[in-house]
C-alpha cells in the first residue's frame, strides 16, 4: 500500500460519508422510515464499492483510507442488520442462529486483532469484499423484496467462512497489514 499525504481523496470522502450518514440511518431506523433508510442505505453500499475501486484504479490507497473504509464498513454493518431486525424481524426470527454465528465469528475476528495487535485492521480480503457484497445484496433483498432462502444462506456462510479466514490470517501475520488479498497469499508470502 502507498503512503499519500492528501486526506480529502475521492475515496476516502466517499468512507467519511459513509460514516457521517451513519447516525441518520440510525434515526430513520428508529422512526421507523423503512423506504427512505433504504435508499440511504443503497447508496452506502453503492460508495463502499467506489471507494475501493477509485483508490486501488488511481493510485489513491492510504493507511488512513483503509482505517477510514473500516470503519465506514463497520457503521454500514451495524445499520444495516439493526435495520433487517427493525424491519424484517419476523422474516428473519426462523434464521436466528445463523444470524448469530455471524455475529460471533465477526466479533471474534475483531477480538483476534484487538489482542494481537491492540487495533482494528483492515484487511480487505477477497472472501470479505464478497461478503459485503452477498450481504448489502441480501439486505436490499430483504428489504425491497421479503426473504430469499438461497441468498441469505449464501451470504451468512460465506461471512462466516470469510471470518475465519481473517482470524487465520490475523494468526499468521507477525504485523498488521491492509489489503492482504486472502489467506493463499499470506501463506505464500510467508513460505517465500
Amino acid at each position: 500500500m502507498t503512503e499519500k499525504t492528501a486526506i480529502w481523496t475521492i475515496p476516502n470522502t466517499l468512507s467519511l460519508y459513509r460514516l457521517a450518514v451513519f447516525p441518520l440511518l440510525i434515526f430513520l431506523i428508529v422512526e421507523e422510515q423503512e423506504r427512505i433508510f433504504s435508499v440511504f442505505f443503497l447508496v452506502s453500499l453503492v460508495t463502499d464499492i467506489l471507494d475501493g475501486w477509485i483508490a486501488r484504479t488511481f493510485s489513491l490507497e492510504s493507511e488512513l483510507g483503509a482505517k477510514l473504509d473500516s470503519w465506514a464498513d463497520t457503521a454500514t454493518y451495524i445499520a444495516g442488520f439493526w435495520a433487517v431486525f427493525s424491519f424484517r424481524g419476523e422474516e428473519i426470527a426462523p434464521h436466528i442462529f445463523w444470524i448469530i454465528a455471524f455475529a460471533i465469528a465477526w466479533f471474534m475476528l475483531y477480538l483476534v486483532m484487538l489482542v494481537k495487535f491492540r487495533s482494528i485492521i483492515g484487511l480487505h480480503t477477497y472472501s470479505f469484499k464478497v461478503t459485503a457484497y452477498l450481504q448489502g445484496a441480501c439486505m436490499m433483498g430483504l428489504l425491497w423484496f421479503g426473504f430469499w432462502d438461497w441468498l441469505f444462506y449464501l451470504a451468512i456462510g460465506w461471512g462466516i467462512l470469510a471470518c475465519l479466514e481473517e482470524i487465520l490470517i490475523v494468526l499468521l501475520l507477525s504485523e498488521p497489514q491492509t489489503d492482504v488479498k486472502g489467506l493463499f497469499w499470506v501463506w505464500r508470502d510467508a513460505n517465500q
